[in-house]
């Protein structure tokens, strides 16, 4: 049911896309209004998902012995996971560019949660800004001391130099995902298509990996 909506709302969404260009001045205010009637929506969306996950952070925490009773969620007591679980809905949503909003918000209030910087460097890849992405993605690889993540981020850098046709310092990177969490299909998968160079790379950022990590 949630996943015909949606495909109602992409279709609707393609649909502006297809038209606008053309459109004359009467008819691109017209699809103004039919944005911003989808903007409303994805924004309703994301703040009720959020007030969702509260009440699952909760249910969270008793589980995990944290409190007897419910009271004030870890929520309410750290400023930055607000943006940053409203970051994590605009990622899943692939809006990609307003998520990258909330994790630098997220960042600015706890510049060491490397999980945020790791969204926020997949979201600038993702809209293809790819110096400021391999610059985060540097950082995550450098400081921090969990393998997935030093994976993810191997692997996405190894992603980075592929699309500036530096193989050779691609599969480097990829390599060292491997190492860093052997379990980890996408690097191989990638050192796979750029050992065949046959045609078009065809490269695993990491995707199935970030799903994990939301609200993990």
């Amino acid at each position: 049911m949630i996943q015909q909506w949606f495909a109602a709302l992409n279709d609707t969404l393609d649909d502006l896309i297809r038209r606008y260009p053309e459109a004359s001045p009467e008819q691109k205010n017209e699809l103004e209004q039919q944005w911003n009637v989808l903007k409303a929506l994805s924004d309703d969306i994301i703040e009720l998902w959020l007030q969702f996950e509260d009440k699952m952070s909760v249910y969270r925490d008793l589980k995990h012995g944290a409190s007897a009773s419910p009271g004030p969620s870890k929520l309410d007591n750290l400023p930055m996971w607000r943006p940053y679980t409203k970051g994590q809905g605009y990622f899943q949503l692939q809006m990609f560019r307003e998520g990258a909003h909330h994790f630098e918000e997220t960042l600015t209030l706890e510049p060491e949660f490397h999980v945020a910087r790791l969204f926020l460097a997949m979201c600038r890849m993702h809209l293809g800004e790819f110096e400021d992405a391999q610059r985060h993605f540097q950082w995550i690889a450098a400081v921090t001391e969990e393998p997935k993540l030093q994976a993810i981020a191997f692997n996405a850098l190894g992603c980075v130099q592929a699309v500036y046709a530096n193989l050779n310092q691609a599969q480097t990177y990829f390599r060292k995902a491997v190492e860093a969490d052997p379990s980890f299909e996408d690097p191989r998968r990638n050192l796979e298509s750029c050992r065949n160079r046959s045609g078009q790379l065809q490269l695993q950022f990491g995707t199935l990996e970030m799903q994990t990590l939301v609200k993990a």
